[in-house]
């Protein structure tokens, strides 16, 4: 066996020629084609991680929200509970007031009535005392007697009046 150098030279040609063009035509746009899908898996893989982030931030802040709106809540509760007791405390303490005056008005038309009546019954008993001393007076005592007798007895009505 021989060597033929211009079919060797001439199959190193072709098989240069044969990588040559698997490597302008298939090997580069292959390549090309796997950068360009590993480049989208990475873009893939950080927009999830930035989406789980932007995720974790959102719940940090709905969880934030959520204590201050309960905060918010008591706050309100407890300030409306203030104002009920207020305007309890104030509705009880004008009620109070009312009644009290409403008591005093009673009792002074009441003293006042009782004013009113003890004068007329010390005038209506100083009236009978007067006829009765008169009736008695009239059979037993002189006219002078009866008199001062009727005197002493005004001027001790008078001081009770």
């Amino acid at each position: 066996m021989e060597i033929r150098w211009y079919q060797l030279l001439f199959q190193v040609v072709n098989f240069g020629v044969l990588i040559f063009l698997l490597n302008r035509f298939l090997y580069r746009p292959i390549l090309k084609v796997i950068e360009l899908r590993n480049k989208k898996i990475e873009d893939s893989i950080k927009t999830a991680e930035e989406t789980f982030k932007e995720k974790e931030k959102i719940a940090v802040l709905k969880q934030q929200a959520l204590s201050e709106a309960e905060k918010e809540a008591v706050q309100i509760l407890e300030a409306a509970k203030q104002l009920a007791d207020k305007a309890g405390k104030r509705i009880i303490s004008t009620a109070q007031s009312e009644a009290e005056q409403a008591v005093d008005k009673k009792l002074a038309l009441l003293a006042d009535t009782l004013a009113q009546e003890e004068k007329r019954l010390r005038g209506r008993i100083g009236d009978l005392v007067v006829t009765t001393t008169r009736q008695v007076l009239k059979t037993s005592l002189t006219n002078q007697e009866q008199k001062r007798i009727v005197d002493q007895q005004i001027k001790e009505l008078r001081k009770l009046s």
